[in-house]
């Protein structure tokens, strides 16, 4: 059974944080026109991403988050139980990024820290881990730290389209017996693995001098071998398909409809992909907000990073009901339904 039914949890606070540093569509070196930026910009959505010198990691940017979270929630990093690191984009092969993150946030050693290793639909399944393991009480206070960081180069954007974005996030959970029920529901298509995938750097494929050379993969599409490569029709098909049936099953589980949702937050994919998903859904556009145009697809990191950066007036200190859907990498994707009671939305912060 994929589906969870947590209670006893409360999501208290969401907080994101990016490089500050900007870059527009237009300035990349990749497309052959300013008809053919426009275009791209038109279709896909992404107008600027924030990016770095390659000094920042995941892990900073989601400890600039956490620690801003921390503050705005008056919590103390000895108080934290639980800390998990999701991301595919740790600091190092080891030790895991979650007990880097611990000791540098000066956190008590009677904290249970690992890493989750997970795309797009890391945020969800991520809650559904944390919450799934407090909901019994014997972890109290957990911060979730989502994120990832991309390649950035001179070099890569003569060959790579600006699609993907930086960031970290952190998401604040609480034991609370008083708290509505988050419902999950996390699915799963290994069969089409491929489908998006980094084939080289770990043991099935070590990374040689050669890894970083560009050439065009099978859909020819131009970079490393250590880049990821997607199958965009694969990937297409994939999210039209299977997101509007999990938003439908997550209603009917809660007995609700659309109407009775204050807001959806979907992975922020491409907005070709995400226009369809929400018309097939038939969800009104005022309530389906989008952090793409700004800030890229931030892979696990996006739908907390639409959260703050377009919903924050609406979400902060309200009682609000959300649904959420990730989907990607793996492939997988996973849903959830809860009513949000006056949660802390920190602003972004930058780096």
């Amino acid at each position: 059974m994929s589906l969870q039914i947590i209670k006893n949890v409360k999501i208290s606070g969401i907080a994101a944080a990016v490089p500050a540093r900007r870059l527009s569509s237009n300035q990349w070196t990749c497309f052959d026109s300013p008809e053919d930026c426009a275009r791209y910009v038109e279709n896909v959505g992404v107008e600027e991403v924030r990016t770095n010198d390659g000094s920042l990691t995941c892990a900073d940017l989601c400890q600039g988050a956490a620690e801003r979270l921390l503050r705005d929630l008056s919590w103390a990093a000895e108080e934290i139980d639980l800390l998990v690191f999701l991301s595919q984009s740790p600091d190092y092969p080891l030790p895991a990024t979650a007990c880097v993150l611990h000791g540098k946030m000066k956190m008590r050693q009677e904290c249970t820290c690992f890493d989750i290793s997970l795309g797009c639909s890391g945020w969800t399944y991520g809650l559904s881990i944390v919450a799934g393991m407090m909901q019994t009480g014997s972890f109290k206070k957990a911060l979730l730290l989502v994120g990832d960081i991309h390649p950035d180069s001179e070099e890569h954007r003569k060959y790579v389209k600006p699609l993907f974005g930086n960031a970290g996030t952190a998401t604040a959970l609480q034991y609370d017996t008083n708290a509505s029920d988050i419902t999950i529901d996390t699915r799963t298509d290994g069969e089409s693995y491929e489908a998006i995938i980094r084939r080289v750097g770990a043991y099935r494929e070590p990374f040689t001098p050669d890894s970083l050379k560009y050439k065009a993969d099978q859909h020819g599409q131009i970079h490393r071998p250590i880049d990821t490569e997607m199958d965009g029709p694969a990937v297409f098909i994939f999210g039209i398909t299977k997101v509007p049936k999990a938003v439908k099953n997550i209603l009917n589980v809660g007995h609700k409809t659309v109407d009775d949702i204050d807001a959806f937050f979907f992975h922020q994919a491409n907005l070709m992909m995400n226009e369809q998903i929400r018309k097939k859904c038939k969800i009104p556009a005022e309530k389906c907000p989008y952090s793409l145009q700004k800030y890229g697809n931030n892979s696990s990191a996006s739908i907390p990073l639409t959260m703050v950066t377009a919903s924050r007036d609406l979400l902060h200190l309200s009682s609000r009901e959300i649904v959420a859907c990730a989907f990607g990498v793996g492939l997988s994707w996973g849903t959830l339904h809860t009513k949000l009671d006056c949660p802390v939305i920190s602003e972004l912060v930058e780096i």
